[in-house]
């Protein structure tokens, strides 16, 4: 049974009587699927920053994971700053019936920052 090899620059199956076998002078067995993985490999372009290869799939699969992972919990963030939001107002309105006299009517403090500012 003939083995296929796989492609040290894209990831894919060779298969056998195909593909480019490189060696170097130290003995290290380089195989390619084509000419195209070969030149890459050699022009230093990394295999996970072109789409076609099997490491950039992963890394824009990952990419948008971390896309929707993100857009999730602005969401969830949001939604909580909601929530705050409406405790505050719940809040707000437990202090305003604390400050009823027994006539029921309500007394509001005003403070007016441009009176003290002059002062100063």
């Amino acid at each position: 049974m003939v083995e296929t090899r796989t492609c040290d620059y894209t990831g894919e199956e060779i298969e056998p009587g195909t593909g480019v076998m490189f060696v170097r002078t130290d003995g290290t067995v380089l195989n390619f699927v084509d000419s195209k993985a070969e030149k890459n490999y050699f022009l230093g372009r990394e295999a996970r920053d072109l789409e076609w290869t099997a490491a950039g799939r992963a890394e824009k699969e990952g990419r948008a994971r971390a896309a929707e992972k993100a857009a999730a919990d602005t969401e969830a963030t949001a939604a909580d700053a909601a929530d705050e939001g409406s405790e505050v107002a719940a809040t707000e309105e437990e202090a305003t019936v604390d400050t009823e006299d027994d006539d029921g009517a309500e007394q509001a403090e005003t403070v007016d920052d441009s009176e003290e500012d002059l002062e100063e």
